[in-house]
């Protein structure tokens, strides 16, 4: 299987740990906690499943999942941001199990999810569909994968000098972009859920001055055999 982040990973895995302080309390996860938890518990059910959430960040879907009973392992390369998703967890009371690796390092089993969390990831990624494919290994028959990200600003691509190499989706993606991808990576045809959560969750986009909202979305799609 191709790598997802063969040249950029630790540059955006610095990138993040530097900016890791921003999210604590500032990110939409926990100012709308409740709207996410009712969001999560309609897509993905409130049985207790097995989760792998990557690219968890300060811990957005670990912390939901595990707040819903599933029980959980968290995967990211950016050390900052797990320092901040750890003592949230704590903080909770939640047993989550992190791994400070990135998807490409992390050596996770296949067949070892129920569900595969994936959240305003893609868009670090060089190979973002190589990463669906990753959650397609790790899902067990018919397991499910929560797909979100949004389009976060329409400024030139300056990835290549930023990070090292040109991402395809350094300004984000839309919804259609997310489904041609989940299809080709061998999942079924997508459920919205994005209608649960404010319009304005994410406020304007980055651009300078820009008035345009942040369009966001939020997928479950099925593992086909």
């Amino acid at each position: 299987m191709k790598r997802v982040a063969p040249q950029t990973a630790k540059a955006m895995s610095d990138h993040w740990t530097a900016r890791a302080h921003r999210f604590d309390g500032a990110a939409s996860h926990l100012k709308h906690f409740d709207g996410w938890l009712n969001l999560f518990g309609q897509a993905l059910g409130e049985e207790p499943r097995d989760v792998v959430d990557l690219g968890t960040g300060t811990g957005a879907c670990a912390l939901l999942c595990a707040t819903l009973g599933h029980r959980v392992t968290a995967v990211d390369g950016a050390s900052g941001m797990l320092d901040y998703a750890r003592a949230q967890a704590k903080e909770r009371g939640l047993d989550i199990r992190f791994i400070g690796k990135t998807m490409d390092e992390a050596n996770l089993p296949s067949a070892c999810a129920d569900i595969v969390t994936i959240r305003n990831v893609l868009w670090t990624l060089e190979q973002p569909e190589e990463a669906l494919r990753f959650a397609y290994r790790l899902l067990r028959p018919e397991g499910r994968i929560l797909l979100s990200d949004g389009v976060w600003r329409s400024s030139p691509n300056t990835s290549a000098e930023e990070f090292g190499a040109e991402l395809p989706f350094i300004n984000g993606l839309t919804e259609d972009n997310a489904r041609a991808m989940l299809e080709r990576a061998g999942f079924s045809d997508g459920t919205a859920w994005q209608h649960l959560l404010p319009d304005d969750l994410y406020g304007t986009m980055y651009d300078p001055g820009s008035q345009e909202m942040i369009r966001f979305f939020v997928l479950t799609a099925e593992r086909r055999a």
